[in-house]
């Protein structure tokens, strides 16, 4: 037990890396939004803060209903492809549609990662294990949501903002190849049958 044991422990932590992906890209959201619009575009900026949470509660409120009924990995491929989309779609920073929609996508991916990641950790240790992954998984919202942040920060005066969110959409897609691997790892297998050949009757 323990923040360093659970660290150690690959089936916690990788579900923990692919949230960190998806903060990353919340951190930028939250931060650059309203920079790279621009004050002109105060409506856009406004609408685009309102559509991420509130499309991130309604993601956290349908994979939480999916992910009981149908298993916690099915949402990893989907949450992470949702984020990395809506990510793409706000650097078109000259078009408040597609800022606005954009940020609504990431919204809701970055809701449905939020409860199956933390569902599946809970799933995969016992219950002396919960403030282990507690732990882990708040560690990967705050460093996911400061390094992106930073990361932006220190990109923008090369790329300028659109180039930058690019950068951010393309750093998620190690996070999607991460997830279809879980959800390889999760999928049940069809029980074995041995086939007995039956003698032909005489």
């Amino acid at each position: 037990h323990g923040v360093l044991a659970g660290l150690r422990n690959g089936t916690i932590v990788r579900p923990a890396a692919i949230f960190a992906a998806s903060a990353s890209a919340a951190g930028v959201v939250v931060t650059f939004i309203p920079l790279a619009v621009g004050p002109h575009a105060a409506p856009v900026v406004a609408a685009a803060l309102l559509a991420q949470p509130a499309l991130s509660t309604a993601g956290r409120w349908c994979g939480g209903r999916l992910g009981d009924r149908r298993g916690q990995t099915r949402l990893l491929v989907p949450g992470v492809a949702l984020s990395l989309i809506g990510m793409a779609a706000m650097a078109a920073t000259s078009s408040g549609v597609l800022v606005v929609a954009g940020a609504g996508v990431f919204g809701l991916g970055f809701g449905v990662l939020q409860n199956a990641t933390l569902a599946l950790m809970y799933a995969r240790v016992p219950a002396a294990g919960f403030s282990t992954v507690s732990a882990v998984w708040n560690g990967a919202y705050d460093l996911g949501m400061g390094a992106g942040a930073v990361g932006v920060g220190a990109l923008v005066p090369l790329t300028g903002y659109s180039g930058a969110f690019l950068v951010v959409a393309a750093s998620m897609v190690p996070a999607l190849a991460l997830a279809r691997r879980e959800a390889r790892v999760d999928r049940p297998r069809a029980p074995q049958v041995d086939l007995v050949p039956v003698a032909a009757a005489a």
